[in-house]
C-alpha cells in the first residue's frame, strides 16, 4: 500500500485504485456481445482465473474441467461463454487492469486507469 509508513495512511492513488479493483474491469466484446460485462479483478476471482490459465498452459488448451470452453461469472453472477481464446483476451485485459491499477497507486503512473476494457 503506498501512504506514510509512520501512520499507515492510505494515499489518495491507492485509494482510487482500490476503488477501480473492487468496482471491477468493465468488458466490451467488439465481436461477441454475449462477454459483455463487469469482471472482478481482486481476491479468489484473480486466483481462479490462474487456475484455468495454468490448465490452459499445462494441459494444451484446455480449462480446468478439460473442456475447451469456460462459463465465467460476471460480478452480478451472470455466466459468459468463453472459448480458449476469448478467455485469454479477458485475462490479458484483467492483468493489464491490475497492473496499471498497482502502478497508479504506487506513483509510478499519474493517471488512473478508465476501469473499461475492449476485446475482441
Amino acid at each position: 500500500m503506498s501512504g506514510n509508513p509512520t501512520t499507515g495512511t492510505a494515499s489518495p492513488a491507492f485509494l482510487v485504485a482500490n476503488h477501480l479493483l473492487t468496482t471491477g474491469l468493465s468488458v466490451t466484446s467488439t465481436a461477441t456481445p454475449a462477454l459483455n460485462g463487469t469482471y472482478a479483478c481482486q481476491g479468489w476471482a484473480l486466483e481462479a482465473m490462474q487456475a484455468e490459465m495454468d490448465s490452459l498452459t499445462r494441459n494444451s488448451g484446455v480449462f480446468v474441467d478439460g473442456s475447451t470452453t469456460v462459463n465465467w461469472p460476471d460480478k452480478t453472477g451472470a455466466g459468459h461463454a468463453f472459448s480458449v481464446a476469448q478467455y485469454g483476451t479477458l485475462i490479458n485485459a484483467i492483468n493489464q487492469f491490475v497492473v496499471q491499477c498497482f502502478q497508479y497507486s504506487e506513483g509510478v503512473a499519474t493517471t488512473a486507469p478508465s476501469g473499461q476494457a475492449t476485446i475482441p
